[in-house]
């Protein structure tokens, strides 16, 4: 009787169980601005091959019904802000921070200024109030008695163990047990005296400042107890410029900050996410796909773990298991060359892998890229879960993915002596005003060239074959040029629904003495899949 009563209870003690845990109900923390880039300083050789130091101020705001905790380290109960750099050239968009030197700013004091993000600010309370702003400015930002590490914190959660924390250890670290003890060991003394003005700050290649594209400063502001449901205003990103004028540095924001993903800048790809349940935080994956001609299109995906604690150690993209990949790639920004992810083919799946020592941690974006003959369908990739903890063993995100068929594929080869060859000039892609297909004949001989909407094997003779199924449809009707040479345009028009299309295409050339009928020469047989560009 009693177990009876338990299991009917069950159904309805699943939704609490699977809830995110340590929410605040009404707890909800939005950025609102990036501002004021200014370099701090730069370390290394002589311009341009140092590396400098910049930050910028930031503004948040508190849209919820509840005030947002803001009580200085060493208590926990305070806003921390991840800080990145990303640029988007050669069809890329990559990050140029290192998570291991970009540090994340703990914040220490609220001001409870005039709203940026509607309503009036709440009069009365603790933390930041309702409907209220808090600006941090630039100095502040690159102030390293406020920077520690990013792995030190749980994004998805909000938490941070202030128990043997980089401030608890101090920098340079003192002995035990003072370093454990809770007791805020790292001084405004010891970071005021760093001698390196980089330490800790946004670190930035000089070189990478001066390759040719969109630079974006971004900005992430974790707050504990925040529901999972309300972290994408927790983050965006603004447009920069960099400038060196002979001794230092100088940065411009031609346009206005955007909320969400940095991804969302990335010209001409597809941006989606997926999280681990209720259980850990999210991935985004960009997708930019190139048609490169002669069949082959180009994959580059982009990666960013947004909020996820236990990281990604795999990334496994579905990929027909017949097409060959070439030119695979691999970046990430931390510049060891012995800890990049390696690609294998694994049935019907691309998968890269991590070195132990490089999964894909929170704040962080990796770029993967490969080259095949199979165009985009809509599908789903899989990043595995590179620790233990909480929820599923991986995480499924809907993407476009080269599972599908070839854009061209040969059905068979032609008769003849010699038998004509039909080929496409260019890819079947959406739009394609100049797609066509040629044909190799004899010259001045007639030549027609059928469709047809699915492909069949017909034997019409012996050797040769009929590859298109009922009913046949004459697309053109042409005479060989001197060379032997015959255009047969068909152009695609800039219509989405026509993706997915498949179609079979033989030619047949009127040739004496000819292998059908005694006439006919048929060329090979392929088939096309219309894909968007």
């Amino acid at each position: 009787m009693q177990t009876t009563r338990l299991l009917t209870l069950v159904p309805l003690l699943a939704p609490a169980l699977l809830a995110q845990q340590g929410v605040i109900p009404g707890l909800d923390g939005s950025l609102t601005n990036n501002a004021s880039p200014t370099y701090f300083g730069r370390r290394g050789p002589a311009h341009p091959n140092g590396q400098i130091a910049m930050a910028m101020s930031y503004s948040m705001c508190n849209p919820g019904t509840v005030p947002i905790q803001w009580t200085a380290p060493m208590n926990p109960n305070h806003p921390m802000f991840a800080m990145m750099v990303v640029r988007e050239s050669n069809g890329r968009l990559e990050q140029l921070t290192n998570e291991t030197e970009t540090y994340v700013k703990h914040a220490f004091s609220a001001a409870n200024s005039a709203s940026t993000c509607g309503g009036t600010c709440q009069a009365t309370g603790s933390g930041l109030r309702v409907n209220c702003t808090d600006v941090y400015g630039a100095g502040l930002n690159a102030n390293r008695f406020y920077l520690g590490p990013a792995n030190e914190i749980d994004p998805w959660t909000g938490t941070w163990n202030p128990i043997g924390s980089y401030f608890d250890r101090g920098d340079p670290a003192v002995a035990p047990p003072q370093n454990t003890d809770g007791v805020r060991s790292l001084t405004s003394g010891t970071t005021g005296v760093f001698t390196d003005p980089v330490r800790n700050r946004i670190a930035l290649k000089e070189q990478d400042l001066l390759v040719p594209g969109r630079l974006f400063y971004c900005c992430h502001i974790i707050c504990k107890g925040e529901d999972g449901d309300l972290h994408w205003n927790n983050l965006g990103h603004r447009e920069m410029t960099a400038s060196w004028n002979g001794s230092t540095w100088s940065f411009g924001l031609p346009n206005s900050f955007v909320s969400g993903s940095v991804l969302n800048a990335w010209a001409g790809a597809t941006v989606s996410n997926g999280r681990n349940g209720d259980d850990d935080g999210h991935f985004v994956v960009a997708v930019k796909t190139t048609a490169l001609g002669g069949g082959l299109w180009h994959y580059e995906y982009a990666l960013q773990n947004f909020d996820n604690h236990r990281g990604g150690a795999t990334l496994r993209i579905p990929v027909n298991p017949t097409t060959p990949v070439t030119n695979l790639s691999f970046r990430d920004p931390n510049d060891d060359p012995l800890d990049g992810w390696i690609a294998s083919r694994q049935g019907a799946e691309l998968v890269f892998t991590a070195p132990a020592n490089n999964p894909l941690n929170w704040n962080n974006i990796y770029n993967f890229g490969f080259d095949c003959d199979v165009p985009p369908i809509a599908g789903n990739v899989v990043v595995d879960q590179a620790r233990l903890g909480a929820g599923a063993l991986s995480v499924t995100i809907g993407t476009r993915v080269p599972a599908g068929l070839a854009a061209v594929t040969a059905l068979g080869v032609g008769c003849g002596a010699p038998a004509p060859v039909l080929a496409t000039n260019g890819l079947p892609v959406i739009p394609n005003a100049g797609f066509a297909f040629t044909v190799a004949a004899t010259p001045f001989a007639p030549v027609i060239v059928y469709g047809a909407a699915g492909a069949a094997a017909t034997l019409l003779a012996p050797g040769c074959t009929l590859y298109l199924d009922n009913p046949v449809v004459t697309h053109g009707v042409h005479t060989a040029n001197a060379a032997g040479q015959v255009l047969s345009p068909l152009a695609i028009p800039n219509s989405p629904a026509l993706e997915g299309t498949r179609l079979a295409w033989q030619a047949v050339e009127v040739t004496a003495g000819g292998p059908v009928f005694g006439f006919l020469a048929l060329s090979n047989g392929i088939e096309t899949l219309v894909a968007v560009r």
